[in-house]
């Protein structure tokens, strides 16, 4: 009896038994693999087809792309724009590598109109073009190098906007794709006679099998690699595109026989301020002749750069003149359209702000203390949020809400939590986890409704 069912033991059937489980638990990985690699492929263009993309086989590198920047008409090559080293996988050119042509911002002549510094961004195509033409001549030439020495010589002012357009969004796919694991090998050594075509044949699928892993793990990095590029590139254009909710209007002025435009979004950010005033109550029919066309680019690109997260440094760096003799008139003009500098030490600034853990274990500190009560879960509240990916005052904003009205117990946890803790006027940031979107919060309540 025994030696029955020692021989049903080594019989066929039970050794394919036995097999079956790890054979299919080989498969299944495999199968797995796949349907992650479809998955985040098909991610992908889900986000694309939301963000409303565009075919890029469509822009040919010979493109002349006709521009109105912050107000100053230009034309330029798609092929500088996009291609060549130091500016391919850079804002610059994912901006003009047509994906986002549909919901780039136009002017009514057709322009593509972007809201950065004009003189800034002449400053990043002249670097292009000279290093383009130097090296036709066989000369080395690095876009970064002309680029810094562009920054030497007018003392850091465009540095905000440079590194802006040639910040590199793309994650290399290279090494996702090609990088494996070692192969594993058996053995037949001092295996018993007979089963050595067993062991050779087992190792033929266990290498085989360790080898498609390998080959699809990198392709799996790779799609998700293209993922997380999407995700920064469209993190990275946003600002510069129509909004996917509606359309952003064109605000210009003439000063001196000068247009500066830019967006309505940015003159938002100005505020109840006289500047934002000046741009409902000028016109091209009622030019400016009074006010050096330079100081109202300067006030404007200062809240361009605060509508896209800049820091107080770099907001500072276009309210810095030259000389003390150019500073003089232009804080006075500054001062009567209401720009306030932030640079500015105050008394409340040399005082250690005050921090503390919320209930859910999140950090904040309060930036700016409130005078007013504290809400309960039952008020309505009016509060300002906006949220950052890098840092606080960083380059990547996730979000920036404006004057939501909400009741304080219909909000999620933590905000529930903050608000019950602050009072009117108080600007507390916070800190979340690194699993969320945007780690870095800033609350204002701005009042009890």
């Amino acid at each position: 009896m025994k030696a029955e069912l020692v021989a049903h033991q080594f019989s066929a059937h039970a050794i394919l038994n036995e097999l079956h489980v790890p054979v299919t638990a080989i498969g299944d990985a495999i199968s797995q693999l796949h349907a992650h690699i479809r998955q985040a492929d098909e991610d992908a263009q889900r986000e694309r087809q939301q963000h409303h993309t565009s075919d890029p086989s469509a822009a040919s590198p010979d493109d002349t792309l006709l521009l109105n920047v912050g107000g100053h008409l230009m034309s330029v090559r798609r092929q500088h724009m996009t291609r060549g080293e130091g500016v391919e996988g850079t804002l610059l050119a994912a901006l003009f590598g047509g994906c986002w042509e549909v919901r780039l911002v136009k002017d009514d002549s057709q322009r593509v109109f972007v809201d950065i510094c004009p003189k800034a961004f002449k400053a990043v195509h002249k670097a292009i073009l000279n290093a383009e033409t130097l090296r036709s001549a066989g000369k080395a030439a690095s876009v970064g190098h002309l680029l810094n020495e562009v920054a030497k010589r007018d003392k850091g002012r465009h540095g905000f906007w440079v590194k802006l357009l040639m910040m590199p969004l793309d994650k290399d796919a290279t090494e996702a794709i090609h990088s494996g694991t070692s192969v594993p090998r058996l053995t037949a050594t001092d295996m018993p006679p007979g089963s050595g075509d067993t062991v050779r044949k087992l190792e033929g699928i266990v290498r085989a099998y360790a080898a498609e892993r390998a080959r699809l793990e990198g392709q799996l990095r790779a799609a998700n690699t293209r993922r997380d590029n999407l995700d920064n590139e469209i993190q990275a254009v946003e600002s510069f595109l129509l909004p996917l909710s509606g359309g952003d209007a064109i605000r210009s002025v003439e000063v001196c026989g000068q247009l500066i435009s830019t967006t309505q979004s940015t003159v938002d950010e100005m505020g109840d301020i006289a500047l934002s005033h000046r741009f409902d109550l000028w016109s091209s029919s009622r030019a400016v002749e009074v006010v050096d066309p330079d100081h109202i680019g300067r006030m404007v690109d200062y809240y361009r750069r605060k509508r896209l997260g800049a820091s107080l440094a770099d907001m500072a760096a276009v309210l810095t003149m030259a000389g003390e003799t150019d500073q003089a008139p232009f804080d006075i003009n500054t001062a009567m359209y209401g720009i306030v500098k932030t640079d500015t030490p105050t008394p409340q600034a040399s005082v250690a702000p005050r921090t503390g853990t919320l209930p859910s274990g999140y950090r904040y500190e309060v930036v700016q203390e409130g005078t007013g009560r504290a809400p309960t879960r039952d008020d309505r509240v009016r509060f300002d949020e906006i949220g950052w990916r890098d840092a606080f005052d960083g380059r990547v904003k996730a979000y920036d809400d404006r004057g939501l009205v909400k009741r304080v117990s219909d909000l999620r946890g933590w905000l529930i939590e903050a608000l019950l803790s602050m009072k009117e006027g108080e600007i507390r940031r916070i800190t979340v986890p690194n699993g969320y979107y945007a780690p870095y919060r800033q609350l204002r309540l701005i009042s009890i409704e």
